[in-house]
């Protein structure tokens, strides 16, 4: 079967179409035919070598995370999905930009019958992302306010429909034209980074959701009142996403002393600061798709390539100036080299 893979760590390393072993199904597995993936900033991070003294991978590399298909055969033990089903979800590790992915149940979920499988590839781990931020790990009550850093992004457009539908008060950073894209949304405040410093104009907030990292991150402690809570999908993951991950005591240890800084900051300002990895959740999902089915969520396709351009989208999602998302179309190869 096809793979798009990297033979080495780098910024420039393109991906190569590679022929790889077909997995192998287990009885309590799902072989799932890919139809088509979306690029998440995860992808050129690991790519270029961003993680790989906390995560070890072997090379070549197959890279994506979240993708859309139709089940191809079931473990013995399957009972939620059937040969034949359109389903969307996440990898547990890095290989969604390839012909076959075998996952569990706890990974996918049934398609959203308003969406077609390419538009589904959009949504799986920013959707999961976007809902474990706001409701797992900063528990937004309905009348609070959040900051949502980096809202036009894939997470971020959608991290901001669902705080809006929890009666949040949300403001977010955005250049004009993510302001204009964002507006299609909802009732939100903006911050225009061009011409703002959030941290000197926006009142304290409960909450802030943080897609950006660096200097923003860092600021963010400097608006949120005592007691709140700040989430990163940026920063090293914290040893409460390893002990929520059931991870042993040893990469609990090692997190606690990578985040030293950032729970010392947290303390003295006397806010609950998480960093955290997406987890796969089949009920977490389905209530997104339930969101999308009654029109109370959209996601936003910024542009959809063949895979054939697969280096391309990585190109472009690697710029940091997305408006919603990218995906690629597996089923359009005609041109491959």
């Amino acid at each position: 079967m096809f793979a798009y893979q990297i033979k080495q760590y780098g910024k420039q390393e393109p991906l190569f179409l590679n022929e790889i072993a077909k997995p192998v199904l287990s009885e309590n597995s799902i072989m799932i035919k890919v139809h088509a993936a979306s690029l998440n900033p995860v992808d050129y991070r690991i790519r270029n070598g961003d993680a790989k003294y906390v995560l070890r991978y072997s090379m070549p590399l197959t890279l994506g995370h979240d993708f859309s298909g139709v089940v191809e055969a079931i473990g013995s033990k399957i009972t939620q999905f059937r040969v034949g089903d359109s389903v969307y979800g996440r990898t547990p590790v890095t290989g969604a930009f390839q012909e076959y992915v075998v996952v569990g149940e706890n990974d996918i979920a049934k398609t959203p019958k308003n969406l077609s499988l390419v538009e589904s590839a959009s949504v799986p781990l920013a959707g999961l992302t976007a809902y474990q931020g706001l409701f797992d790990w900063l528990q937004l009550k309905e009348k609070q306010s959040i900051l949502i850093l980096g809202g036009s992004g894939g997470v971020g457009h959608i991290a901001i429909q669902l705080a809006l539908l929890a009666n949040a008060k949300v403001y977010t950073t955005a250049s004009k034209a993510g302001k204009a894209f964002l507006q299609q949304f909802g009732n939100l405040e903006f911050i225009d980074y061009h011409k703002e410093k959030f941290y000197e104009v926006l009142p304290q907030v409960d909450a802030v959701f943080d897609m950006r990292g660096g200097d923003e991150l860092i600021h963010s402690f400097d608006i949120v009142k005592a007691g709140g809570k700040i989430a990163s999908i940026t920063s090293i993951p914290t040893p409460s996403y390893a002990k929520s991950a059931n991870m042993n005591w040893f990469y609990q240890m090692i997190l606690r002393a990578l985040t030293v800084k950032m729970h010392q900051l947290a303390r003295k300002k006397n806010i609950v600061f998480h960093s955290f990895l997406t987890q796969s959740n089949r009920q977490e999902l389905q209530k997104i798709t339930e969101f999308i089915e009654s029109k109370k969520l959209n996601t936003s396709i910024q542009k959809i390539y063949p895979g054939s351009e697969i280096n391309t989208a990585m190109k472009e999602i690697s710029s940091g100036h997305i408006k919603g998302k990218i995906v690629v179309d597996f089923t359009n190869k005609a041109k491959e080299a």
